[in-house]
């Protein structure tokens, strides 16, 4: 009996307790003070949350992922512009070939061909860049020091220490002359050859010149120009000769070989017309930008016109 009167009193107790309490906290939020108590657990809490989540967020790599694309697509596009280039170049040289074919057929319907083998074709020998300032002389040496143990002498392995050295010579058929080429545009010409090296002369060179033909644009295409001189200046830049006034010449024209050592041979590019004026010699005075910054170049070619084995054994082959 006396128990159960003790738990009637505890449940009394802590109703009424409970009671209090609910009337404390209805008054303290009249005030705001729960409100202020609140936001103060929840500012002494705050450093420690966000340092919870800083710890538990993933590490993200989305800025250095995002570097790498954008270098990645860069040198994307970079290539990307150059083989349209090279493309547009082929294609201009290809239409002005049609155009000219197209006008010897007109002149010449009646006559027919006959098609064969052409006696002639050219390669392009690939050519490790040495040197770009002439031959050290420390490639000089190990160069003479291989040569003397092949029983070689010295002026039969080296060349002049000054300009573009490249890793090809007369053991590769590489003659004074021979056009050097960057892809599909002149940088030079093979001036000094040695048994293993070659040395080359820069279009730019003052003692630089060669046979070239303007190719221009016309409203129904591209058309092969007049023919002159292309020659360095010794200052970066190139001018073209010969090319008389009553020619039609005009900025942005292009630069094409007309010949390859006096043979008639692939067009290869030399640049762009960046400048052209009448002189009072009754000729164009005509500036060229090369189509080439050979200062940064690590390969080359070197263009050799060689015989057709196949067509030179027919024709020596004996009659039966």
């Amino acid at each position: 009996m006396r128990s159960d009167t003790q738990h009637r009193w505890r449940l009394l107790w802590s109703s009424g307790g409970l009671c209090l309490l609910t009337m404390a906290l209805w008054v303290a939020d009249g005030s705001q003070l729960v409100t202020s108590a609140r936001m103060t657990a929840h500012n002494l809490l705050s450093p420690g949350r966000m340092v919870v989540a800083a710890m538990s967020a993933p590490v993200s790599s989305a800025p250095a992922v995002e570097s790498a694309e954008k270098k990645v697509d860069v040198a994307a596009l970079q290539n990307a512009l150059l083989q349209n280039e090279l493309q547009r170049r082929q294609l201009l040289i290809q239409n002005a070939r049609l155009a000219n074919e197209l006008r010897t057929t007109q002149q010449t319907v009646s006559v027919q061909s006959v098609n064969g083998d052409q006696l002639l074709h050219f390669r392009a020998l690939r050519a490790r860049v040495l040197s770009h300032a002439g031959l050290s002389n420390s490639l000089s040496q190990m160069i003479v020091d291989a040569g003397a143990s092949s029983g070689l002498r010295r002026m039969e392995l080296v060349v002049d220490s000054s300009g573009l050295v490249i890793d090809q010579g007369r053991s590769t058929e590489v003659e004074n002359g021979q056009k050097v080429a960057a892809g599909m545009t002149v940088i030079g010409r093979i001036i000094q050859t040695a048994q293993w090296i070659s040395r080359v002369q820069l279009v730019t060179d003052k003692e630089f010149s060669a046979a070239i033909q303007l190719v221009r644009m016309a409203p129904h295409g591209a058309l092969f120009g007049a023919e002159g001189l292309l020659e360095g200046t010794g200052e970066g830049t190139c001018r073209i000769t010969g090319i008389p006034y009553t020619e039609a010449v005009s900025v942005g024209d292009e630069v094409f070989s007309a010949e390859l050592n006096g043979i008639n041979g692939p067009r290869l590019y030399y640049g762009k017309v960046v400048q052209a004026q009448f002189s009072s010699g009754g000729q164009w005075t005509i500036t060229v930008e090369p189509g080439t910054d050979s200062a940064n170049l690590t390969e080359v070619s070197v263009i050799q016109p060689l015989l057709n084995d196949r067509r030179v054994q027919f024709s020596q082959r004996p009659s039966e």
